[in-house]
């Protein structure tokens, strides 16, 4: 009978248990704000925080019980809702990014400044395809390689080939949050309320950091993936390398997004939304010009022109 535990390279008695409950702490936390504020960035956070804790407390049990150890369902549904798990954070922290991009644009003040995600909107769709093929992939995978079906060799190849595309998505995030960066900072000085504080630009940078090693960790020893049998304590199996690489990096990341300001408040995105709406049909029946989304007075002091040539839109 394959012994799991030692397969997915579970030993510590304790950790597991000590991360269970953090998480459950972090899952009512967010679970209150994103009921308090309907944002997205905190329903992804629940989700994420709600399957770590179940997660966990399986793992804890395959460390503690014998029987549960040599559970092949246990097993597996432990190592999927892990998978799946990271997915969740991944999307929070891209909402994240735009949220705060919205509210950048809401707060510029120049007419040809662009927004990132305006710019390549392309890239919305490319992320959340690319998550989601690699959560199929890594699902399967896991699967074949522990369900002993005689399919190790290609549930091998199908979890690396997840944890490659979530280093890609990843290296992608790294990129975004560079750009936000820069956009926060074009139209600091301008703008009001403030966005882009330097403690803020900090915490977003830990993020993208914190994810990119966990992801890196995986990429480095995703040769050494589980099959259901034991093997050394290379790679991941190793608990020393795997709980400071890994989990204790995502567990900082969910932690990061308790600093207060870090996602925009919601009544900000909701008039931006509504300015834009304003300015996708009414502007031209009105015949206002450089009129700007959310409320933000023109630059031009709000002058009207009947020549729909000269009208000034936000974009």
């Amino acid at each position: 009978m394959a012994d799991y535990a030692q397969a997915l390279g579970i030993h510590n008695k304790w950790a597991p248990i000590v991360f269970a409950v953090l998480y459950f702490l972090l899952m009512i936390w967010y679970l209150i704000q994103a009921i308090r504020r309907h944002r997205s960035v905190y329903g992804g956070l629940v989700v994420f925080s709600a399957l770590r804790v179940v997660a966990y407390s399986l793992r804890a049990a395959m460390a503690n019980n014998n029987k549960d150890a040599t559970s092949k369902g246990i097993g597996i549904t432990y190592a999927v809702l892990y998978n799946v798990g990271f997915f969740s954070i991944l999307l929070s922290a891209y909402n994240l990014l735009r949220d705060r991009d919205r509210l950048a644009r809401l707060n510029r003040v120049e007419q040809n400044v662009a927004s990132t995600y305006h710019r390549f909107r392309i890239i919305h769709i490319l992320f959340h395809l690319l998550i989601f093929v690699a959560i199929i992939l890594g699902t399967v995978g896991i699967v074949y390689a522990l369900g002993n079906y005689g399919h190790n060799h290609l549930g091998n190849g199908l979890n690396s080939a997840s944890t490659y595309i979530f280093l890609a998505v990843m290296l992608g995030l790294a990129i975004l949050t560079l750009l936000l960066l820069k956009l926060e900072r074009s139209v600091r000085r301008d703008s009001a309320p403030a966005v882009g504080s330097a403690h803020h630009h900090l915490i977003l940078i830990l993020v993208a950091l914190l994810l990119l090693l966990r992801t890196l960790f995986y990429a480095g020893t995703v040769h050494s993936r589980m099959s259901g049998t034991t093997v050394g304590t290379g790679g991941q199996a190793n608990e020393k390398l795997w709980y400071p690489l890994a989990a204790l990096a995502e567990l900082l990341v969910a932690m990061l997004f308790l600093v207060p300001g870090l996602d925009p408040l919601r009544s900000l995105l909701s008039n931006h939304r509504a300015g834009e709406q304003m300015n996708a049909g009414y502007p031209e029946k009105n015949g206002y010009a450089g009129q700007t989304g959310g409320g933000v007075q023109p630059t031009g002091g709000g002058a009207a022109y009947n020549n729909r040539d000269s009208m000034q839109t936000a974009v």
